[in-house]
């Protein structure tokens, strides 16, 4: 009897809401982060899929994915630094999570929150 093997029973999938969340999570952890905001002169937010926060992209690229992330950051941290912890915090969490190559974290950085003394 020849049976053929298939190697593709186990197929697992990962949602772009998922991957999200996963990043909110990690930047959120990171000091000198004073949370999310989008941009006022993107459309995006007219057709982001339910759950996902807008500040959040998610792009799919075959086997690996991209993200983005709209930030404020307080005036008592250094932005070049905060900016590179969150991209390899990102990086690492969906990697170890997900078993998905992340090929590129950008950050944009929107806005200094000040605090009231």
């Amino acid at each position: 009897m020849n049976k053929k093997a298939d190697n593709n029973i186990n197929d697992v999938r990962v949602s772009e809401e998922v991957i999200a969340k996963i990043t909110e999570i990690a930047i959120s952890g990171i000091e000198g982060v004073c949370g999310f905001v989008k941009g006022k002169t993107s459309f995006s937010h007219l057709f982001v899929r339910a759950g996902q926060p807008s500040a959040i992209g998610v792009k799919v690229n075959g086997d690996s994915v991209e993200v983005s992330a709209e930030i404020n950051v307080s005036s008592n941290c250094r932005v070049k630094n905060t900016a590179e912890k969150i991209q390899q915090r990102v990086k690492d969490d969906i990697q170890n999570m997900t078993g998905i190559a992340v090929t590129k974290v950008n950050v944009l950085v929107r806005g200094i929150v000040f605090d009231n003394e």
